[in-house]
């Protein structure tokens, strides 16, 4: 059995993990199962970056200016 579903993040979210290094500029992201996934768009190099739900909660932290 192959497991071929993926959702791919939005570019608000990408822009966000490019932020944080979790990504570089020739990679993009995608969720797969519950897993985060970077693929490199030129080699087509993947690497898992963690639970999804984890890592995107963290990236949607923000820091208040007071």
């Amino acid at each position: 059995m192959e497991f071929k579903q993926r959702t791919l993040l939005n570019a608000q979210q990408m822009k966000q993990l490019r932020e944080l290094s979790k990504i570089t500029s020739d990679e993009f992201a995608y969720v797969a199962g519950d897993l985060l996934v970077a693929e490199n768009i030129k080699t087509s190099e993947k690497r898992v970056l963690g639970q999804a739900a984890t890592i995107l909660s963290e990236s949607n932290r923000r820091v208040l200016k007071g």
